[in-house]
């Protein structure tokens, strides 16, 4: 792609969230890194319509005509969706990274690891590491480090939407690409968070409310 169709495909991807009603404002979410944020970019509300994630992934199919590819991995549950249309187009096996179901203490969910013999799969092989939302990077950056330690070579990472404030270093790889880059206000651990002090209800429709409010014994 070149820069005018990677702009394109930006305006497309934006198009698609509006149309589908995935980006929520004036919200209190948790995301499973354990930040909060006052909006979401809800992938949920876009997966049901096959057509607009088959266009998706077609379109990051088309950044990554210069990668060699063996297998595509991403974090369940939005990195397997994104996972298996994306290999789809670019005709390549799919593997996913899942939550370790002993979570250490303070995690609201364990650690992303390959299970279901995805680590043999992906052993020796060149790896896409694929997300749909990332923000902070926590669910990807996890599912890097499970394919290497599974001996697999992460050749780039790559996401529908990144609406974080970090490069492809931080990641800890070469390259990191996606289709469109949504500025969203940065989050807060929660013993700073304004929206706790100020006593806004944590969402449980969105993220990982659930989860934070049972940790504190609210839920």
């Amino acid at each position: 792609m070149d820069q005018h169709e990677i702009d394109q495909a930006a305006h497309e991807t934006l198009a698609i969230l509006r149309e589908s009603g995935a980006i929520v404002e004036n919200v209190h979410v948790v995301h499973i890194s354990g930040l909060h944020f006052p909006m979401t970019i809800n992938k949920d509300a876009i997966f049901p319509h096959l057509e607009r994630v088959e266009r998706l992934t077609r379109l990051l199919a088309k950044r990554l005509t210069d990668k060699s590819i063996e297998i595509v991995c991403g974090p369940a549950m939005g990195g397997l969706v994104v996972g298996e249309w994306l290999a789809h187009e670019l005709g390549v096996m799919c593997a996913f990274a899942e939550h370790d179901p002993d979570p250490q203490p303070g995690e609201i969910r364990g650690r992303f690891v390959l299970r279901r013999g995805y680590d043999q799969l992906v052993a020796g092989r060149q790896v896409l590491v694929v997300d749909d939302i990332v923000n902070t990077g926590h669910s990807i950056r996890q599912t890097i480090d499970a394919v290497r330690a599974a001996g697999g070579n992460v050749v780039a990472a790559v996401s529908l939407v990144f609406v974080g404030k970090f490069d492809a270093h931080a990641l800890g790889v070469d390259d990191y690409l996606y289709l469109l880059h949504y500025d969203v206000p940065s989050g807060w651990p929660p013993e700073e968070c304004p929206l706790c002090r100020d006593g806004v209800p944590v969402n449980t429709r969105y993220g990982h409310g659930k989860e934070f409010l049972a940790a504190q014994g609210k839920g």
